[in-house]
């Protein structure tokens, strides 16, 4: 199947719904991709009866608003609002406090909720915190993620710098989430999912290099599982290739695993079965 096919980012993953919990990060191309992962986000919380908290500025566009965004795609939040069970903040410097965050998910939880949602973007983080302690912010975060029940969805415009999107793959414990593409990290590396095409490549590889920045020279081989990966072109290749680089040049083996017959062909033609430090092993 020819990469044309693919174009116009028209073929969205079809997550399951539990695709949507734990400490994601979602990167997103364009507005249109943001909007389809909040509502997708928010509507899995009210599915569980989750207490879902939305951070965004007081000053936020309307047309931005997480009401436009619920409203455009067509998820019923207002007998959720009107009970408080969807609730926005707009105190973002109190909302970026560990301590904060772990008071509501307390009162939410004794308050019957059996889980608690937050989300908001990283841009709206930025106005009252540099991406550097914000990245502070993440790791306490996903502790909380981990130790209680609570999901936590962080926005991330895909145009960031690559440095900053590596950081913070690296410390989203449930992975990453884009239109085309999903990653979630395994014991030994990373699994990947749906599309890798021009459009996104540079987010594979931020997540890929997020998962084996890491990773200790002769610590075993850094596992990427491309079993649910449906097509890859030679810009995805090359993310691969770039991202594992330094883990490669430390003596660092990377495995690429089980990829379908379409990845691997396009894998064996541009001989990365053949480049130092790669293992394909077939589907």
């Amino acid at each position: 199947m020819s990469h044309g096919a693919y174009a116009g980012r028209v073929q969205p993953v079809d997550w399951p719904q539990s695709a949507w919990d734990g400490h994601l990060l979602l990167a997103y191309v364009s507005e249109q991709d943001r909007r389809s992962g909040v509502a997708a986000w928010v509507r899995r919380g009210l599915e569980l009866g989750a207490k879902i908290l939305y951070v965004e500025r007081p000053d936020v566009p309307l047309d931005r608003s997480l009401t436009a965004v619920l409203s455009e795609r067509k998820v019923d939040s207002v007998p959720a609002m009107g009970v408080g069970q969807l609730q926005v903040v707009d105190s973002v410097r109190e909302a970026v406090d560990p301590a904060w965050q772990a008071s509501v998910v307390d009162e939410a939880l004794v308050a019957g909720y059996p889980t608690v949602r937050l989300s908001g973007e990283a841009s709206t983080v930025w106005t009252v915190t540099s991406p550097l302690e914000h990245l502070q912010v993440e790791r306490a975060a996903d502790t909380l993620c981990r130790t209680r029940p609570v999901s936590m969805m962080c926005q991330y415009a895909a145009r960031e710098a690559s440095s900053t999107l590596q950081e913070a793959c690296a410390v989203h414990s449930a992975g990453l989430r884009e239109s085309l593409l999903h990653t979630v990290p395994t014991p030994d590396g990373v699994a990947v999912a749906g599309e890798v095409d021009s459009s996104n490549e540079g987010i594979l590889r931020s997540a890929l290099a997020g998962a084996c920045a890491d990773l200790l020279e002769g610590l075993g081989a850094f596992v990427v599982d491309l079993s649910r990966l449906r097509f890859m072109d030679v810009s995805g290749a090359r993310a691969l290739l770039t991202a594992t680089a330094d883990h490669r040049r430390r003596g660092g083996v990377v495995r690429l695993l089980a990829p379908q017959p379409a990845v691997d062909r396009l894998l064996r033609l541009l001989d990365l079965d053949r480049v130092d430090g790669f293992i394909l092993e077939g589907a």
